[in-house]
């Protein structure tokens, strides 16, 4: 349920327990930190860090991430590339008119925008769902030039 946290002096609740709720960091100064010595009296060790629990966002929170996503050009076209999205992606522009502003975008734009209308209809184009898009959008997040 804990662990030792990277800073010296604090636990990182890996699953909920009494009234931390996963992925809390609780210093030993802190009064929720009973529940950390109520655990290791029940006869568990705080391991060794070995990271952070991934903890899902709400449907609010990731509604709000949506809305504010944003990626290069560069990280848009490497993390298509990287899930093998590229080739429909190339069919698709391939068939769009020259004037075509999701062709205009594509060949232009410096940036995209998950909740844009033109990325949502070329996704959908391609046959991206919103998790599909989702993924792209934080995989291309953690893409450096």
């Amino acid at each position: 349920m804990f662990s030792h946290d990277k800073q010296p002096g604090r636990a990182v609740c890996l699953a909920g327990y009494g009234r931390l709720k996963a992925g809390a960091i609780v210093p030993v100064t802190n009064e929720l930190y009973a529940d950390v010595e109520q655990w290791i009296a029940e006869g568990n060790t705080l391991p060794e860090f070995a990271g952070y629990p991934e903890i899902p966002m709400t449907a609010e929170q990731r509604q709000d991430w949506r809305d504010t996503a944003t990626i290069s050009a560069f990280q848009a076209r490497a993390a298509l590339k990287r899930a093998g999205y590229m080739v429909r992606v190339r069919s698709l522009m391939s068939q769009l008119d020259k004037d075509d502003e999701a062709r205009l975008a594509w060949e232009t734009a410096q940036e995209f925008r998950r909740m844009s209308p033109t990325m949502l209809a070329m996704a959908a184009k391609i046959g991206i769902d919103d998790q599909a898009l989702d993924n792209l959008f934080e995989a291309g997040s953690q893409i450096e030039a």
